[in-house]
Protein backbone atom coordinates (compact mmCIF):
# COMPACT_ATOMS: atom_id res chain seq x y z
CA UNK A 1 0.00 0.00 0.00
CA UNK A 2 0.81 3.42 -0.80
CA UNK A 3 0.70 6.25 1.46
CA UNK A 4 0.91 9.57 1.02
CA UNK A 5 2.02 12.30 2.25
CA UNK A 6 -0.25 14.45 4.32
CA UNK A 7 -0.56 17.72 2.36
CA UNK A 8 -0.75 20.98 4.70
CA UNK A 9 -1.92 24.79 3.71
CA UNK A 10 0.78 27.01 5.46
CA UNK A 11 -0.31 30.29 5.71
CA UNK A 12 1.18 33.31 6.97
CA UNK A 13 2.09 37.06 5.22
CA UNK A 14 5.92 36.69 5.47
CA UNK A 15 7.21 34.66 2.56
CA UNK A 16 10.67 33.87 4.73
CA UNK A 17 8.66 32.06 7.64
CA UNK A 18 6.19 30.29 5.14
CA UNK A 19 9.65 29.23 3.08
CA UNK A 20 11.31 27.52 6.53
CA UNK A 21 7.94 25.92 7.20
CA UNK A 22 7.53 24.33 4.23
CA UNK A 23 11.45 23.09 4.02
CA UNK A 24 10.61 21.92 8.08
CA UNK A 25 7.16 20.07 7.14
CA UNK A 26 8.46 18.61 4.19
CA UNK A 27 11.92 17.14 5.79
CA UNK A 28 9.13 15.84 7.75
CA UNK A 29 7.05 14.12 5.71
CA UNK A 30 4.47 16.26 4.47
CA UNK A 31 3.56 17.77 1.05
CA UNK A 32 3.16 21.82 1.77
CA UNK A 33 1.78 24.70 0.40
CA UNK A 34 1.59 27.58 1.57
CA UNK A 35 -0.04 31.31 1.16
CA UNK A 36 0.93 34.66 1.95
CA UNK A 37 -2.93 36.16 1.72
CA UNK A 38 -6.11 35.72 2.78
CA UNK A 39 -8.02 35.73 -0.62
CA UNK A 40 -5.69 33.12 -1.75
CA UNK A 41 -6.16 30.83 1.60
CA UNK A 42 -10.04 31.49 1.53
CA UNK A 43 -10.19 30.43 -2.74
CA UNK A 44 -7.07 27.40 -2.26
CA UNK A 45 -9.26 26.11 1.07
CA UNK A 46 -12.59 25.78 -1.15
CA UNK A 47 -10.84 24.68 -4.66
CA UNK A 48 -8.19 22.40 -3.43
CA UNK A 49 -7.94 19.57 -0.64
CA UNK A 50 -6.10 19.49 2.37
CA UNK A 51 -5.18 17.37 5.39
CA UNK A 52 -5.02 20.21 7.94
CA UNK A 53 -4.42 24.12 7.82
CA UNK A 54 -2.15 26.08 9.62
CA UNK A 55 -2.73 29.88 9.87
CA UNK A 56 -0.47 32.65 11.27
CA UNK A 57 -2.94 34.71 13.88
CA UNK A 58 -1.51 38.28 12.26
CA UNK A 59 -2.24 38.79 8.48
CA UNK A 60 -2.66 42.17 6.63
CA UNK A 61 -6.14 41.21 5.36
CA UNK A 62 -7.65 38.96 7.90
CA UNK A 63 -6.41 37.53 11.42
CA UNK A 64 -6.25 33.90 11.75
CA UNK A 65 -9.12 33.51 13.89
CA UNK A 66 -11.44 35.28 11.07
CA UNK A 67 -10.07 33.35 8.42
CA UNK A 68 -10.83 30.02 10.53
CA UNK A 69 -13.85 31.38 10.99
CA UNK A 70 -14.82 32.16 7.32
CA UNK A 71 -13.53 28.94 6.19
CA UNK A 72 -15.77 26.92 8.45
CA UNK A 73 -18.55 28.06 6.93
CA UNK A 74 -18.10 25.64 3.89
CA UNK A 75 -15.34 23.26 5.63
CA UNK A 76 -16.54 22.16 9.28
CA UNK A 77 -13.73 19.31 8.86
CA UNK A 78 -10.33 20.03 7.32
CA UNK A 79 -7.88 20.27 10.95
CA UNK A 80 -6.84 23.63 11.75
CA UNK A 81 -4.18 24.96 13.80
CA UNK A 82 -3.41 29.00 14.66
CA UNK A 83 -0.17 29.94 15.65
CA UNK A 84 0.59 33.31 17.20
CA UNK A 85 2.94 35.67 19.27
CA UNK A 86 -0.20 36.09 21.48
CA UNK A 87 -0.72 33.15 23.41
CA UNK A 88 -2.77 34.31 26.53
CA UNK A 89 -5.53 31.84 27.39
CA UNK A 90 -8.00 34.50 25.74
CA UNK A 91 -6.48 33.85 22.78
CA UNK A 92 -6.38 29.85 22.20
CA UNK A 93 -10.22 30.25 23.39
CA UNK A 94 -11.03 32.81 20.74
CA UNK A 95 -9.40 30.11 18.24
CA UNK A 96 -11.03 27.15 19.72
CA UNK A 97 -14.41 29.14 19.71
CA UNK A 98 -13.70 29.98 15.57
CA UNK A 99 -13.66 26.55 15.01
CA UNK A 100 -9.53 25.71 15.25
CA UNK A 101 -8.41 22.50 16.51
CA UNK A 102 -5.05 23.88 18.02
CA UNK A 103 -3.24 26.85 18.75
CA UNK A 104 0.76 27.38 19.06
CA UNK A 105 2.66 29.88 20.07
CA UNK A 106 5.67 31.86 18.39
CA UNK A 107 8.21 31.46 17.98
CA UNK A 108 7.52 27.65 17.85
CA UNK A 109 10.32 25.04 17.69
CA UNK A 110 10.03 22.40 15.39
CA UNK A 111 9.11 19.34 17.33
CA UNK A 112 6.85 21.89 18.92
CA UNK A 113 5.26 22.28 15.12
CA UNK A 114 5.26 18.89 13.85
CA UNK A 115 4.09 17.33 17.05
CA UNK A 116 0.79 19.64 17.15
CA UNK A 117 0.11 18.95 13.34
CA UNK A 118 0.64 15.05 13.63
CA UNK A 119 -1.76 15.29 16.51
CA UNK A 120 -4.69 17.30 14.94
CA UNK A 121 -4.65 14.68 11.93
CA UNK A 122 -4.49 11.21 14.09
CA UNK A 123 -7.68 13.02 15.75
CA UNK A 124 -8.74 13.57 12.21
CA UNK A 125 -8.43 10.53 11.04
CA UNK A 126 -9.80 8.59 14.53
CA UNK A 127 -13.07 10.63 13.92
CA UNK A 128 -13.49 10.17 10.24
CA UNK A 129 -12.92 6.51 11.00
CA UNK A 130 -15.44 6.47 13.47
CA UNK A 131 -17.91 8.88 11.57
CA UNK A 132 -17.65 6.81 8.52
CA UNK A 133 -17.20 3.29 10.32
Amino acid sequence: MIRMEPHILFADDNSDICELVQTLLHAAGFRVSTSENAADVLQRVATESFDAIILDYWMQEATGIELCRQIRTFDQTTPILICSGAVTQADREAGALAGAQGYIGKPFNSAELIGALRSVLKASAADSAFTNG
